[in-house]
């Protein structure tokens, strides 16, 4: 275990890709924490400007000495949102980029009172999101390390699972595992209202239970409040369980699913768990370069009709998650989406591919894994067995 902080290299790289797509943009203001760690290597509360031209502002409120040690830029106090438009020395009539995929209504509103009627505002959360899809050599070696504590905190479920153990106590083997290697204890998701546990560990029908969570797959959870996830009901023989966890290190992630079962699963379910990854090594052998997402969709739709899993592949019918893959890094929902959308790959994405057959009121099987798009193809990053494992 390390705490890894970011060289300036890899600050100034990602600055100038910003600046890049700036078009006719003065500059950007950002304040989403995970932006914010990003662009400056700090995620402490304040915001970073980024010119179209020249060098950013990093401001910070709350610690400015912890922010001071962590990021490689020239940090600020941040005093107050009446004098930023001085403190930043903007010229009449800015247009400036705005997180607005993010960003609370009422921070813009006193943002825009503070800059004034002149300064126009333009979504920049687009260009970001396309920036962050495509990793750096820093970030993949965080991602590999993310994965391999992955694997080890998975692989735990072989010597721990028992007949009778509620779902809570299994996924605690499995969490603690990984937050003693390092992880961080937390997942973040960019959509709102959207947020995960460490991950999703359900048996049986549990596991196809519906939920409002952007996942295949949601769990009935601990409390209305939080209702997905592992909740307190017992494994029992015979029956799938769904083992689906994110791995995390220094705040990058690798995501993966494997199956396990006290004894033999019914035929139906082990053929479907079959069929699951086969299409994941059909999606996996599209990972290449220049490939659009819709194109890789419509083949994993087309595999899941043609072996007669398409009431089950992603979700039963008005319940399919809509997605088979998306790209994995400081979030779990990156870019690229895997799924209906004009999204291209390119090397050095992180895509985590995941066809699941859904059950309601039996179970769930299927895989997933996180994949590394090469020059010429993808890399497996989560090497765990991808067969159902039989306790």
């Amino acid at each position: 275990m390390e705490y890894v902080l970011h060289p300036r290299s890899e600050i100034d790289a990602r600055i100038r890709k910003l600046q890049d797509r700036m078009g006719d943009l003065t500059g950007a203001i950002l304040f989403e924490s995970t932006d914010l760690g990003y662009f400056s290597g700090t995620a402490q509360d304040g915001l970073i400007y980024i010119p179209r031209d020249g060098l950013p502002s990093l401001m910070i409120r709350k610690s400015l000495e912890r922010a001071r040690q962590e990021s490689p830029l020239s940090v600020q106090p941040h005093r107050s949102l009446k004098t930023l438009k001085k403190d930043l020395d903007l010229p009449a009539g800015a247009k400036i980029g705005l997180e607005t995929d993010v960003l609370p209504y009422n921070n813009y509103a006193r943002l825009s009172k503070a800059l004034g009627e002149d300064v126009q505002f333009s979504d920049i959360s687009e260009n970001i999101k396309h920036i962050r899809s495509v990793k750096s050599d820093f970030e993949i070696r965080l991602i590999r390390e993310a994965a391999r504590i992955l694997d080890t905190g998975i692989a735990t479920v072989a010597d721990h699972l028992r007949e009778g153990m509620r779902e809570i106590d299994l996924a605690v083997v499995v969490e603690s595992t990984m937050r003693l290697m390092g992880h961080q204890g937390k997942v973040t998701f960019r959509r709102f209202n959207q947020s995960l546990p460490m991950g999703h560990l359900m048996a049986g029908a549990a596991a196809a239970f519906p939920s409002f969570v952007s996942s295949p797959t949601g769990g009935k959870g601990m409390s209305i409040f939080f209702s997905q996830g592992p909740g307190f009901a017992r494994i029992k023989r015979g029956e799938s369980v769904l083992v689906d966890y994110a791995g995390c290190y220094n705040g990058y992630i690798a995501d993966e699913t494997r199956i396990f079962c006290l004894g033999k699963l019914p035929a139906k379910l082990e053929e479907a768990h079959q069929a699951a990854l086969e299409i994941e090594e059909a999606i996996a052998g599209q990972l290449c370069p220049g490939r659009a997402s819709r194109e890789i969709w419509s083949l994993c739709e087309a595999e899941g009709a043609r072996m007669g899993y398409q009431d089950f592949l992603g979700g039963p019918p008005g319940s399919k998650a809509g997605f088979v893959g998306h790209g994995v890094g400081l979030q779990i929902d990156e870019y690229p989406v895997i799924g209906p959308v004009d999204h291209e790959i390119a090397q050095n994405m992180t895509i985590a591919v995941e066809p699941k057959m859904i059950y309601p009121g039996e179970g769930v099987v299927g895989i997933e894994d996180t994949f590394l798009v090469g020059a010429n193809g993808a890399e497996r990053l989560t090497r765990l067995p991808q067969e159902i494992w039989q306790v």
